[in-house]
């Protein structure tokens, strides 16, 4: 699944892209992602310009000169893709937008998991709160204090299950909350009761640092996932642990192991995370 770093590499693309461009016209080819009606989805959606491309959590917003907002979850294999006018859409191109200029977007998604929701501009904040999401953790508000009272709160589960629960950090997912435990040294089924001080620093420390590496690479394509232009991102030879099971530690030279927890596949190095 696309998470922070993937869906916030398709918003700097798109916000770059259409951004003040008009959505012209609309051909829904797959109704099963709108969660309203096609009808009220064109109405509200035809003639609008695009004020903003935002990003919460793992969720990408479009925010119309209407005051509405499309959103879009991508969920496993969603794609957000900028195409030629004249380039043809395939049998998983769900949505087409139209837009003024020289590019479309096409929403695809080859598993139909992702989906579209259209909210008024003041509905956000309460849909966000409903749904538990906590801080951003690229934000300035994103502080190590306000990290570690939402983790103590939560003390008798297990740090990785948190880091992913969405509400001490916004838009982590399997992948990175695996490379965080790993910056930290810290095995992902601890107890947050258990971990130090400096090691919840070093998670902190660790959040902030791989996120902001992993833009810089334009994500992780370990599935599905590709960049608003069609590219895979770069990051999957610079990730330590995700994906690595049965090879040598880049750092201690143990061997990398993979176990179920919390029913996701979880990546850790026995020697050197404790």
């Amino acid at each position: 699944m696309p998470e922070l770093p993937e869906v916030e590499t398709i918003r700097r693309q798109l916000n770059k892209e259409i951004r003040g461009k008009k959505i012209e016209k609309i051909t829904i080819r797959e109704s099963r992602p709108l969660k309203v009606s096609k009808e009220k989805f064109i109405s509200a959606v035809k003639g609008a310009k695009i004020k903003e491309v935002g990003r919460r959590a793992k969720l990408l917003l479009l925010y119309l000169s209407n005051d509405r907002v499309l959103m879009f979850h991508l969920k496993m294999t969603g794609r957000m893709l900028l195409v030629g006018k004249k380039d043809l859409p395939t049998k998983h191109t769900h949505v087409i937008f139209e837009i003024s200029g020289k590019q479309n977007l096409f929403f695809e998604d080859y598993r139909k998991f992702g989906f579209i929701k259209l909210f008024k501009e003041n509905e956000l904040e309460g849909y966000f709160a409903k749904e538990g999401y906590g801080p951003e953790p690229l934000s300035e508000d994103f502080t190590y204090k306000i990290m570690k009272m939402c983790l103590l709160a939560q003390s008798k589960k297990k740090i990785k299950q948190v880091l992913m629960e969405q509400s001490c950090v916004a838009g982590i997912g399997n992948i990175y909350a695996s490379e965080i435990c790993f910056y930290a040294r810290v095995k992902p089924d601890r107890r947050v009761a258990d971990i130090s001080e400096s090691e919840l620093k070093n998670i902190f420390k660790g959040t902030k640092k791989i996120l902001n590496a992993a833009i810089e690479s334009r994500g992780t394509s370990a599935d599905a996932y590709l960049d608003a232009y069609g590219k895979q991102g770069e990051f999957v030879p610079k990730l330590k642990v995700y994906g690595r099971e049965g090879k040598k530690c880049v750092r201690c030279r143990g061997v990398i192991k993979k176990e179920k927890l919390g029913g996701r596949g979880t990546f850790w190095c026995p020697s050197c995370q404790r």
